[in-house]
């Protein structure tokens, strides 16, 4: 058997390469085969992935070591290459809401056990397409337009010896969160699920979909969403003011009972298959990671990937 390690040295304000070097230690104390492969730039997960595809057997284990937003990028790969390859994944980010929902270890010796057990299981994720960009990709985690992608562009921005510093914690995102409502754009939406139409406000803080409950580093945001639930939740923040956020945050924060308590705006829905279309500048998050549309015209629907249970 051969590991092949894909590492992002730079996620989780280095932790990344933290994880890495102790993995290697681990394999060299072991006499244990491997190669590795570190990141120096976005997109460079593709690339390796499409060097080493063509000589991958079964002998081969995958080890992705990173953030959400650099497994995302590795099964994105395998499924644009369309390649159902089992890949395990070391946490190593700034979040880790995926690895949290999943309950994997960040233990060496505990996740090279967990990953010889060849326990995989069906991963459910978000695979959308921007109809309008011809952008497609998946979210593990969530996706969503307005504040969220706000947020995490904010977080983005934030120097890495800041996140060192200050650590990261659900009161850490208080500062985003509070900035980026100041400075919030209202947006109108158009969004159908499972082929029905769904009543919405022009006045949208956010429009979400949640694969899973947690969300900016372990907040229980959609505690009703499950990691292969066969569906994910739709989210919708409509008409919020500044007194509204401040009394909902702590129940987001602690309390997990923010849309039974608001629900004239946050409104929740189960779904299968979701269209959304809007017809203005937006910012999209998935998983983190953030993007700009002049407009959109997306449609997202559940897929299936494997991956060992570490």
């Amino acid at each position: 058997m051969e590991y092949i390690i894909i590492a992002n040295p730079h996620s989780g304000a280095g932790m990344g390469m933290k994880q890495f070097n102790l993995l290697i230690q681990y394999f060299n104390d072991h006499s244990l085969s491997y190669s590795s492969h570190l990141t120096h730039y976005a997109g460079e997960v593709y690339q390796i992935i499409k060097k080493i595809l063509p000589a991958l057997n079964a002998n081969h284990r995958i080890i992705i070591i990173g953030g959400d937003g650099t497994l995302n990028e590795a099964i994105a790969t395998f499924i644009k290459f369309q390649k159902s390859i089992p890949i395990s994944y070391l946490p190593a980010g700034t979040g880790n809401d995926f690895s949290r929902e999943m309950n994997f270890t960040h233990d060496i010796p505990t996740f090279i056990e967990r990953l010889n057990n060849e326990m995989i299981s069906t991963l459910e994720l978000i695979s959308y397409n921007e109809k309008l960009s011809h952008t497609c990709g998946i979210a593990l985690n969530s996706l969503g337009f307005g504040i969220d992608a706000a947020i995490c562009q904010l977080n983005t921005l934030k120097s890495k010896k800041q996140k060192s510093k200050l650590g990261l914690n659900k009161l850490s995102y208080l500062t985003p969160i509070i900035n980026a409502f100041k400075n919030h754009k209202e947006f109108q939406a158009s969004i159908q699920i499972n082929n029905e139409p769904v009543q919405v406000s022009d006045k949208n803080l956010l429009v979400g979909l949640f694969n899973h409950s947690y969300f900016g580093g372990g907040i229980r945001f959609v505690p009703t969403a499950k990691q292969n639930s066969h569906n994910f939740e739709l989210v919708v923040a409509r008409d919020v003011t500044t007194p509204t956020i401040l009394k909902a945050f702590p129940f987001i924060l602690w309390n997990k009972q923010h849309f039974e308590r608001f629900p004239k705006h946050l409104i929740k829905q189960t779904a299968t298959t979701a269209s959304i279309k809007i017809e203005q500048p937006i910012l999209l998050q998935t998983d983190g990671e953030f993007y700009s549309f002049e407009e959109v015209e997306l449609e997202a629907k559940l897929i299936t990937y494997p991956i060992y249970l570490t």
